[in-house]
């Protein structure tokens, strides 16, 4: 088995997953990691392989982004399988240089989403809840939902590591709370 390994900081956008996105002209790697087969960008491999306290791992393969376009993946816990897209907005800053994609939940993901003609999958209900047709979520509150998503990660033997991050994430500037993006439809009118 292969793995893509995502990194992200919002567990609770994975069931509105529909893609992986690399960058198509970042080189990746295939490490053979125990007995595992992992897919990470090569410029981050080795500082992943570490965060995830694996000894002796070693590059097996090595191809572009672009070169690997359209593979199939199989979802972390749904029974779904999603595209590996390409795109811009993957970069070598920090994670694994691939990116998980819920077109539902950011505008990086929506933009590319519309590009590849992905599904706007939006699970979540303007009260911060998912909604009663989610499978394994359904009722939970988002933020309260990622120690879920990653104990239902662990059961399908799909999670590498879960660790503390402190970063910077947006906030209402009116409630102070963090911000749950969701794509909505909208529609406006010019008052010219």
């Amino acid at each position: 088995d292969i793995a893509v390994v995502i990194w992200t900081t919002t567990p609770w956008t994975l069931p509105a997953n529909q893609a992986v996105c690399l960058h198509p002209d970042l080189d990746y790697v295939l490490v053979q990691a125990g007995n595992r087969r992992l897919v990470l960008a090569e410029a981050l491999w080795e500082d992943a392989i570490t965060r995830y306290e694996i000894k002796g791992a070693d590059v097996v393969g090595r191809a572009k982004g672009s070169a690997l376009e359209n593979l199939q993946l199989n979802h972390p816990f749904y029974e779904r399988v999603v595209p590996v897209i390409l795109g811009d907005h993957v970069t070598t800053e920090a994670g694994t240089g691939a990116v998980h994609t819920a077109p539902g939940h950011g505008q990086d993901d929506f933009v590319v989403g519309q590009k590849y003609g992905l599904a706007v999958d939006n699970p979540v209900g303007g009260n911060g809840v998912f909604l009663p047709d989610t499978p394994l979520f359904a009722g939970e509150f988002v933020h309260k939902a990622n120690a879920h998503v990653i104990e239902v990660l662990e059961q399908n033997n799909a999670l590498l590591v879960s660790s503390k991050l402190k970063h910077s994430y947006p906030h209402c500037w009116r409630h102070k709370t963090p911000i749950i993006f969701r794509a909505t439809p909208q529609w406006f009118i010019s008052m010219d």
